[in-house]
Parts: structure tokens; sequence; C-alpha cells
């Protein structure tokens, strides 16, 4: 039985986080969930911080990653690469909702606040893919400066915060009711689009 994938863990165990604190979930409640022993649980991942660190590693910092999220986007505009972010938001969220959790754009966020007090380093890890993803928005807003597309008025770094946090905003005030309407999301982008855009 040593022999299983390790998501045979990490996917029960996601679920257990998101609808219980860490600190409520029990080894029994593992052995429950993943219909695995206490040894085998443990033969990989030798204790329970340690699968806490692996979730949030796989279903928070690599689903976050700018290289994950984005990695097939291949616009050479700001306008298609609005279009293609918001592709990706829409499916980063499938992907997490069919875990079927209760109120889960609320946990998920509940989750990265526990991820703060339970595992070491997570503030600095992050932060970088925070900063990452806001120095992808100003590289593209650049670029479309450069081209013309947008107005060479614009200040880049003021732009992409317009367009970084208007995201992280909306996602963290509407997970407290029903989760990111992203076809809000798209009309919020598309104005600021419209604003700067140079007309033809």
């Amino acid at each position: 039985m040593k022999n299983y994938n390790l998501d045979r863990i990490l996917v029960p165990a996601f679920k257990l986080f998101l609808t219980y604190n860490y600190e409520k979930v029990s080894t029994s409640m593992l052995e429950l969930e993943t219909g695995l022993t206490r040894g085998a649980i443990f033969y990989k991942l030798k204790s329970k911080e340690e699968i806490f660190q692996a979730v949030i590693d796989k279903f928070i910092l690599q689903t976050q990653s700018t290289n994950y999220k984005f990695s097939e986007i291949k616009s050479t505009t700001l306008k298609k690469f609005i279009a293609e972010y918001l592709q990706r938001v829409d499916y980063t969220m499938e992907k997490i909702l069919s875990f079927e959790i209760e109120n889960l754009h609320r946990a998920y966020f509940s989750l990265i606040y526990q991820a703060l007090q339970y595992y070491p380093g997570f503030d600095k890890k992050i932060t970088d893919i925070f900063s990452s993803e806001l120095i992808l928005w100003e590289t593209i807003i650049q670029k479309a400066k450069e081209v013309g597309e947008i107005k060479a008025s614009c200040d880049t770094k003021v732009t992409a915060q317009k367009f970084r946090y208007t995201y992280s905003g909306l996602s963290f005030e509407q997970s407290l009711l029903k989760g990111l309407d992203t076809n809000e999301l798209k009309k919020i982008f598309y104005s600021y689009y419209n604003d700067i855009k140079n007309e033809k």
C-alpha cells in the first residue's frame, strides 16, 4: 500500500483543511477520508504539519503561481492578455470548485490565513507570487505602451496595480458572499482598458 500516489492523501487532506481548522484535523479524520492506515499516511509525509505544508504547496502556492496560472498565455496585446487572464481565472476557479466544499471561497481564504500561522515561510512565498504577477502585468502594459496600443501617458506601475488589485480585492470581498463574479471582473477590466487605449 506504500506505492500509492501522493494525491491519495493530499486531495482528502485539502478537503479536510478547507472544512475544519488546521488544529481540528486529526489523524483519525485523515484515516477515514483517505481510506489509508496511519502507517501508510505517515510513510511518505511524516506528520500532520508535513501533510498541511504539502497541501498548501499543491493547492495554493502552485495554483496561484504565475508560471502555473499563466504559462499558456501567448498574448501579443494587452487586450488579448486580459481575455486570456480572465479565462485562466475561470479555469482555476472551476478546478477548486470541483471539490464541492460548502462556502468554498470563504474556506479558501481561511486556509491562506491558516498557512500564515502554521507554515513557516509561507508569507514570503505567497508575497513573491503576488509580486511576480504584478510584474507580469507591468511587462504587458509597458509593451502595450511601446507599440501604441494604449496611451503613452499611462503610468505602467499604477495601471498594473489597478488590474492586479481589482482582481485580488474583488476576490476577497466576494468570497464573503458567493465567490468571485468573473463577469463583474470582466466589466471592470475592459472599462479600465477602454479608458487607456489609443483611439485610432
